[in-house]
């Protein structure tokens, strides 16, 4: 018998028997009484990353030049690197 083994007492194959709903409004309540969950936050990723190479460019504006951008890029659902191509190309020389 290994000394590093955990005892199971006969527990170890119990598995919680509450549907998604019941375990839905047990979080919802539980959040309602000020607990914060302990499951781990999943990162979602709105678009899938792009194969050509990046750069990263930081640019000094006005609040109301950013904000518009921002505002422009959320409601056409830009990314803003999409959002920066579509201005660029709009560029003549």
């Amino acid at each position: 018998m290994s000394t590093n083994a955990k005892p199971s007492f006969g527990f170890g194959d119990l598995k919680p028997a509450l549907d998604e709903t019941v375990t839905r409004k047990l979080d919802l309540l539980g959040e309602q009484l000020g607990f914060a969950s302990r499951e781990a936050a999943v990162r979602r990723r709105r678009r899938p990353p792009t194969e050509e190479p990046t750069d990263q460019l930081n640019v000094r504006a006005s609040i109301a030049d950013i904000n518009k951008f921002v505002e422009w890029c959320e409601r056409k659902r830009y990314s803003y690197r999409e959002g920066f191509g579509l201005l660029v190309a709009k560029i003549e020389d």
